[in-house]
């Protein structure tokens, strides 16, 4: 019996964000009917709180005598990943990131910079837009109302519809009046964000010591629906799941705060314990720190300042900044108002006259807390760190008071996902793909190894609008030969 549906699309894509709407303005330029379904009351997702996103051999990168060549941005990616990335995958991004550039530029986004953050090995891949990659979803908001996109928002895809054969033809949704809506489709391409603000799944993919305490730093809209889709209809997760960008973030700040830009900095690290536990240089790799930080049994590390580092970070600068609202080098002005706010509050800063008073505000042992400080500060002195070699950013903890900022394991996104093959079609366990259905952007893997890779400035957003454009095209050709996609 032939499946009844309310409504039907071409193309049903589930996911509002930088990956789903760069897929639905590529599917309707292609021809086809398209439905966009967003559970959150806005479009936008996770890309709205990005920058820029990465391309290699762009025009803009060429207006500006920067020479990135797809070969450097496919090593990159390979390499970083210690090749556990998918070949085929990371290729087709790297070779067709360039014309996601002319595609968003002939939707009107504007580039005014390509720049690459604090790395030393980083290449400059890092394409922003005006406003940022908000901006650019301004744009292709605005390009899918142009080409007749039909949104549903506050409406929540909750299953796939699939025909005798497996192959998906549909979607089962609830729209915000909770009613039940059985949606057809030709296609339907997955760009929920990945599962970054769904702690059970962090559970279950990740190793992290407390899943349940990494918070979102971002959009709290990726619960892994699309993941939990595919898996019913016989998609897998790829091999590296658990991959995810973690950064070291205050709880309750924001990205501009300077109390929370002072927590990042290199100086001097303690565990819950109050001990020194690792080469603080870690902290130049934003997300190398996250990741350090949330293996901590505790799920949390403490930054020890003292009052020269905040005058330091005040009148002079900071080794490390937050992207392009803080940048390295700049003076933290705002620092000692927010701190002392901060520290009133008593949530994420405390401070203490004396070392002693600052252990028994953060309750840890002064004894092991003052010690690991007196040998640090001997390491500064000498400017030799044998207990973890470190060479660089050694400032004493010598003049009260002093502060203890707590830090945590913030998540941006998850970028280990559904499995995928180079088309971006979800595939099963043997590696055969399901008809119908795609998956874009952090809603699949195999663009990573084991962590996010950081010398490739924008990889996730630069994938998000790649892949979705790409999985439009592929999918129209076969809706369009009348076959099932």
């Amino acid at each position: 019996m032939a499946e009844q549906f309310d409504v039907s699309y071409d193309m049903v894509v589930v996911g509002g964000g930088g990956s789903g709407l760069s897929c639905a303005v590529q599917a309707a330029k292609d021809g086809l009917t398209v439905a966009v379904l967003e559970k959150k009351p806005e479009l936008g997702g996770n890309t709205a709180f990005a920058e820029g996103h990465a391309s290699f051999e762009s025009v803009e990168q060429a207006k500006r005598g920067i020479t990135v060549t797809k070969d450097q941005g496919y090593r990159a990616l390979l390499d970083y990943s210690h090749w556990n990335a998918k070949p085929a995958l990371v290729a087709r991004y790297v070779e067709n990131a360039d014309q996601t550039v002319l595609k968003m530029i002939e939707e009107g986004v504007v580039y005014h910079d390509v720049l690459v953050m604090e790395s030393d090995d980083g290449l400059p891949t890092w394409h922003i837009p005006e406003g940022e990659m908000s901006g650019l979803l301004a744009v292709l908001k605005g390009s899918i109302q142009r080409l007749g996109v039909e949104v549903f928002l506050e409406t929540r895809a909750t299953s796939l519809i699939t025909s005798d054969s497996g192959a998906v033809i549909g979607v089962v949704a609830t729209d915000k009046d909770g009613e039940q809506v059985r949606i057809g489709a030709g296609a339907v391409a997955l760009a929920g964000g990945g599962f970054g603000s769904n702690a059970e799944l962090l559970a279950k993919y990740t190793s992290y010591s407390h899943p349940e305490k990494i918070f979102p730093f971002g959009s709290d809209c990726a619960t892994g629906d699309g993941l939990l889709m595919a898996e019913a209809v016989g998609g897998h997760p790829f091999r590296k799941i658990g991959t995810a960008l973690l950064g070291p973030l205050m709880r309750g700040k924001t990205i501009i705060s300077h109390t929370n830009c002072a927590g990042l900095q290199p100086y001097y690290w303690a565990d819950a314990q109050g001990r020194r536990f690792c080469n603080e240089i870690v902290a130049l790799n934003f997300g190398h720190a996250g990741q350090t930080i949330a293996q901590q049994p505790a799920g949390y590390t403490w930054t020890i300042i003292d009052q020269a580092t905040v005058r330091h970070l005040v009148e002079e600068r900071c080794e490390i900044g937050m992207g392009i609202y803080i940048v390295a080098g700049q003076k933290l002005d705002t620092l000692p108002a927010e701190l002392e706010a901060d520290v009133a509050a008593g949530l994420t800063a405390f401070k203490g006259e004396t070392l002693e008073e600052l252990a028994a505000a953060i309750g840890v042992d002064p004894v092991g807390f003052v010690g690991d400080i007196a040998e640090y500060n001997q390491a500064c002195a000498t400017g030799k760190d044998t207990k973890f070699v470190k060479q660089e950013h050694l400032r004493p903890i010598a003049e009260g008071p002093f502060y203890a900022l707590k830090m945590e394991a913030g998540i941006l996104v998850t970028t280990g996902g559904i499995d995928i093959d180079e088309y971006m079609r979800v595939i099963d366990a043997k590696g055969d793909p399901i008809v119908g259905l795609y998956a874009v952007g952090c809603e699949a893997g195999g663009l990573y190894g084991e962590s996010y890779c950081m010398t490739v400035n924008g990889a996730s957003a630069g994938f998000a609008l790649t892949s979705g454009w790409l999985a439009a095209d592929h999918a129209a050709e076969l809706v369009k030969a009348g076959q099932s996609a």
